[in-house]
């Protein structure tokens, strides 16, 4: 467990999870177990986020992380044990999806809730954003313009703000639950500067037109029917030369997980499909893991892909 005196916002959230959910443990522990110093850095970054978001929640901390173990168990169990029986996701339709899932606003906010604690305590999401954090938005030049599309939590968007190197910082979200959730957010961490948020479908979004540098997709592929139509549609925004970067989860039931993908090179292959150079492709697999075995088993993976618009 953390113990540290270097990072006290993870040591405090830590805490104040395992005293709320003693069997989750061991869990926590071993995902901290072996995770690099520049990691562990992001983690206490977000895990400062979080905190401080916490305490404009009416049940505070406690509340917050009641709903990661609400996500955890209530959410994501049913799914996996779904997926197992039938080697699929239980849904398959976008309409479905958003029916279940980001219409209901009580459900999707208790569900971004957890979606940012599991940044903190799931090493495969840890991984995921220390890498957007460390190498993607520091490898941007000066003056990019950068679009998130699906911001959920806004955690992201957050970061993006924080970079010297964005000079534009925009959001776009078909949840309305989600784009009063990324707002508050931003308001709550002090983002001093414009941010443009849109209830916006990518689908729907009309003539494209390439005014963007940088574009973030981080777990939004899974959601749709058709991903490698949606990455068409994002690389249409994207200035020549300008960088996309894709989070997307492989073997991850989840009730609004509609697109199964079973790899980290299929995943790069969805980017390589839409025209767009793959300049990396990463793969950090679930606590207690190793990438071999949750390939041999079917466990969750999140794959990272940088691609380039020509």
């Amino acid at each position: 467990m953390i113990q540290d005196h270097a990072h006290p916002a993870l040591r405090e959230l830590t805490a104040r999870l395992v005293a709320l959910w003693p069997e989750h443990a061991d869990y926590v522990e071993k995902s901290f177990d072996g995770r690099a110093p520049e990691v562990m850095e992001s983690s206490e970054r977000i895990a400062d986020c979080a905190l401080r978001l916490a305490r404009t929640l009416p049940e505070g901390l406690g509340g917050l992380c009641a709903d990661y173990r609400f996500l955890c168990e209530q959410i994501i169990l049913p799914e996996e044990l779904y997926f197992r029986r039938h080697n699929r996701y239980r849904l398959s339709r976008f309409a479905d999806a958003y029916e279940e899932c980001y219409a209901n606003a009580p459900f999707m906010a208790r569900y971004m809730n957890g979606v940012l604690l599991s940044h903190v305590f799931w090493r495969n999401h840890a991984h995921a954003i220390s890498s957007y954090m460390r190498e993607f938005l520091p490898s941007l030049k000066p003056g990019s313009d950068l679009l998130e599309i699906g911001p959920g939590h806004g955690i992201l968007l957050y970061f993006a703000t924080q970079s010297p190197n964005i000079r534009s910082v925009s959001g776009w979200d078909v949840s309305p639950t989600s784009i009063a959730h990324t707002s508050r957010a931003l308001e709550t961490l002090g983002v001093g500067r414009p941010v443009v948020l849109q209830l916006q479908n990518l689908f729907d979004a009309g003539n494209a037109e390439p005014k963007y540098d940088a574009i973030v997709m981080s777990e939004v592929l899974e959601h749709l029917e058709d991903p490698i139509d949606a990455l068409h549609r994002a690389k249409a925004w994207l200035k020549p030369g300008g960088a996309i970067w894709v989070n997307v989860p492989a073997n991850s039931p989840c009730p609004d997980h509609i697109y199964l993908i079973d790899s980290p090179e299929h995943a790069g292959e969805m980017v390589r499909s839409a025209g767009l150079e793959v300049e990396s492709n990463q793969g950090f697999p679930m606590t207690g893991a190793t990438l071999e075995k949750a390939r041999k088993r079917k466990l969750s993976i999140s794959c990272v892909i940088v691609g380039r618009a020509a």
